[in-house]
């Protein structure tokens, strides 16, 4: 898969290699985890005619999508059991990723974002 999550000390950062993040138009989205308000896997199904920046071929999808009067960040190739983060105070309302171990990457944000409560 050509996206890695890394956690750092205040902030989650997907990276995204190769022809994802050409498509994407992305190499790299960084979110502070005081900006994610919520965190869930999903099938989040993007219709192709939605208006974006970036790729949608078949159940690809892949960069900036207006799926309200916001834009969110979307990085797949099926669109079940997906990685969405529900944000404030960020330039996405979402960002939507697959990846491999989705229940493990959802643990671990959690951790971050209570750690960031408990302090």
């Amino acid at each position: 898969m050509s996206r890695s999550v890394e956690f750092s000390q205040t902030s989650l950062i997907l990276h995204l290699d190769g022809l994802t993040s050409v498509a994407a138009l992305k190499r790299q989205v960084e979110i502070p985890y005081s900006s994610i308000k919520g965190v869930s896997i999903e099938d989040f199904k993007v219709s192709l005619l939605r208006f974006r920046v970036g790729t949608s071929i078949a159940d690809i999808r892949e960069g900036r999508f207006m799926l309200t009067d916001r834009w969110s960040f979307i990085s797949y190739e099926n669109h079940k059991d997906v990685v969405v983060l529900q944000l404030n105070n960020h330039e996405f309302e979402n960002v939507v990723f697959q990846i491999s171990n989705p229940e493990e990457i959802q643990g671990k944000i959690l951790q971050h974002i209570t750690k960031l409560g408990d302090s």
